[in-house]
């Protein structure tokens, strides 16, 4: 039999590997590495089993899956924001996928509505993030006590959160810096490319590790974040989600797991919402989902590791963070320059798309002077004819011209 787990060579959110982290517990072997946007094109294998949980889908051509994966459908959100995303799951061939391999595991209710309402068999399973267990591999930190905060913009909340401590707060990010070495060469648009990591699956698992190894570690946890929330949950570390109202259906069933409140909230009840010195215990709800997902997976591919993390060695370990930093330090000074080069490209596009603009508009002026001169020239002509037929209309009313009416008439008879 062969197991394969999900990879995401694509993006640089290394919150999708602690997704297969998690996924990782229950496989005996990893035969193979299924890059997250290329479902549809996997053809190593045959039946090759593979827990799909998490997000679905940023790329809708990759959707539905190839027939050699024989998945686990669990955990999932399907996101609605688009029509191609949404029509990508609810076509007849996708439809075909979930009848054969249903019904269909979802991480929010927002998705179990969403599939249901399409005429597809789903129900509410929570995140598989939920069974992360450290197990026997725990390791207790001899450093001193510190508080994650892992939100998109930590600038209002790490100087209120400042005040109320003197414990050394981390500012976390699941975002790596991404570089322009593409991943999907001429096949993806150029607002994609940015997106793609200069780290190879190994190395993003790895750090993923490390990551929820941190948020284990802490004293407790400040996030938005859905993959730091739910697995500082699991891994028993106080946890509280600040609610910013973004992407909120990712969130339905999930955060009533947890503490959670606005941030406005938050700072108005601090000592009765979250005292990040004497943390709360977290709620106790999310262990019946656990214990279900735990079944569900462990009998679909007959396996539970006792722990989520891999085993390596400390030489491994310093070698590997060798490794990572160098890479990074190299590809990071790459990334500059590549950044400025297009900058400057840029830049240069621009001084001659102004000069050309300056060009036209110089033109366009010398011909509305034109048109003016034109337009002044047919004004003075239609005045000097209207003069003329003022002169005119005197004459024939004047008695003189009366008088010699018929001497007119008989000059043009002959």
């Amino acid at each position: 039999m062969k197991f394969g787990l999900m990879s995401y060579d694509y993006t640089t959110n290394i919150g999708n590997e602690v997704q297969s982290i998690a996924a990782r517990r229950f496989l005996p072997k990893i035969d193979y590495y299924i890059e997250h946007e290329k479902l549809e094109r996997f053809d190593e294998g045959s039946d090759v089993k593979m827990i799909m949980n998490a997000w679905y889908l940023d790329c809708d051509k990759a959707w539905p899956p190839s027939e050699n994966i024989d998945p686990l459908l669990i955990s999932m959100h399907f996101t609605t924001r688009t029509d191609a995303r949404r029509d990508a799951v609810l076509t007849d061939e996708s439809k075909e996928f979930f009848q054969k391999h249903g019904p269909v595991g979802c991480r929010d209710h927002h998705t179990v509505n969403f599939l249901n309402e399409n005429g597809i068999d789903a129900f509410y399973t929570g995140c598989l993030t939920l069974t992360l267990d450290s197990g026997a591999k725990k390791i207790d930190s001899d450093e001193h006590e510190y508080i994650v905060l892992s939100v998109d913009n930590p600038n209002e909340i790490l100087p209120f959160l400042k005040q109320k401590t003197d414990t050394e707060i981390y500012v976390i990010y699941q975002d790596l810096i991404p570089s322009f070495k593409k991943a999907y060469p001429k096949t993806m648009p150029k607002s994609i490319y940015t997106l793609s990591s200069f780290y190879n699956h190994e190395e993003k698992f790895f750090m993923a590790e490390n990551l929820l190894r941190i948020y284990e570690n802490a004293k407790c946890v400040i996030t938005d974040r859905m993959h730091c929330a739910l697995p500082s949950l699991a891994l028993k570390t106080p946890v509280l989600m600040i609610n910013n109202d973004v992407m909120r259906e990712r969130f339905d069933g999930i955060s009533e797991l947890l503490h959670e409140a606005t941030f406005e909230d938050y700072s108005k009840n601090y000592s009765k919402i979250f005292d990040i010195n004497n943390p709360p215990e977290n709620p106790k709800d999310y262990l019946k989902i656990r214990k279900d997902l735990i079944k569900r997976c462990e009998k679909f591919t007959g396996c539970v590791n006792d722990s989520c993390y891999t085993d390596i060695s400390y030489k491994e370990l310093l070698d590997k963070n060798s490794l990572i930093l160098s890479r990074n330090a190299f590809e990071t000074r790459k990334y500059i320059k590549d950044i400025v080069k297009n900058y400057r490209k840029d830049l240069f596009d621009l001084k001659n798309t102004k000069r050309k603009y300056d060009n036209q508009k110089e033109a366009v002026e010398r011909l509305n002077k034109k048109v003016k001169d034109q337009q002044n020239a047919i004004d003075e002509l239609n005045r000097k004819i209207a003069d003329h037929e003022k002169t005119i209309k005197q004459m024939e009313s004047s008695n003189s011209w009366k008088i010699t009416k018929p001497i007119r008439k008989l000059k043009n008879r002959k």
